[in-house]
């Protein structure tokens, strides 16, 4: 019985909640520049290749902004550092190979 209640429970939470089940995370530290994307849109490239897109949230972006990892695999939700401030990472996609 325990483990009928346990399996319902943890099944609601993954289809009510599934940005927490399809996070997208990645590891972003050989980011060499980035681009912007409309206002806190970041494009993140090694070299000329673009690896991961991601919004930031409460943040202003500018093309002189300097951008720096707090840890190198990062997920939605997670936190980076834009200009001296933290700001929270939403929406992680993969764009490299």
């Amino acid at each position: 019985m325990k483990k009928k209640i346990l399996f319902l429970l943890f099944s609601g939470i993954f289809f009510l909640l599934p940005n927490l089940s399809s996070a997208d995370c990645m590891d972003m530290g050989g980011f060499s520049s980035f681009s912007l994307e409309g206002v806190n849109t970041v494009v993140l490239y090694s070299g000329s290749t673009p690896i991961a897109r991601f919004d930031v949230q409460s943040c202003e972006v500018l093309p002189s902004s300097q951008i720096r990892l707090i840890k190198t695999d990062v997920c939605d939700g997670d936190e980076i550092m834009i200009d001296g401030s933290r700001c929270t990472i939403m929406e992680v996609k993969t764009l490299g190979p």
